[in-house]
């Protein structure tokens, strides 16, 4: 069982741990795939090309950081587990989705777009043995560990569907 890490290294990763419940997070992981893709495809595609205020980003845009981020975090935990001595870098969310143009996919292709991320993710996550487990990397120049990330994965995706029902729907 791959559980909560007992130190986290970082308050920006604290931050996201905090809000998954304890437990193992493959477990979490999976259970947490279903239930936001459930809620996604519940979503016309009509309503997910709209903000819930001027400036901010409209659902297709939350979905599409979704994936981008876990994409980013995923090969943090690759880049760790195989004993990467660089450090790796921050990631700018505002370029990424900027870049992106998420609003000319459609819905559809972007639920589709997390829902492969997250199977990607438990696959790398499944062949990580306990010694790769707790190793550190370093990530926006602090120490982090493979298991702070696979909890800050699900705490990221809690945080947006939180966020999801609360202003967008």
């Amino acid at each position: 069982m791959r559980s909560r890490p007992l130190s986290i290294e970082n308050p920006e990763h604290a931050r996201y741990v905090s809000l998954v419940p304890d437990g193992d997070i493959e477990e979490i992981l999976s259970k947490q795939r279903t239930k936001t893709i459930n809620l996604l495809s519940s979503i016309s595609e009509e309503s997910a090309t709209k903000a819930y205020a001027p400036g901010k980003w409209t659902l297709k845009e939350v979905v599409g950081h979704m994936a981008d981020s876990e994409r980013v975090m995923s090969y943090r935990i690759l880049a760790i587990a195989r004993n990467e001595s660089a450090p790796l870098p921050a990631m700018d969310q505002d370029q990424y989705v900027s870049a992106a143009n998420f609003n000319k996919l459609s819905w559809e292709q972007l639920i589709a777009g997390l829902d492969t991320v997250r199977s990607n993710t438990l696959s790398l996550i499944s062949t990580i043995d306990d010694a790769a487990w707790d190793r550190n990397g370093t990530v926006m120049n602090s120490p982090v560990s493979i298991g702070t990330i696979a909890y800050g994965i699900a705490g990221h995706e809690l945080h947006h569907l939180k966020v999801i029902s609360e202003k967008y729907l």
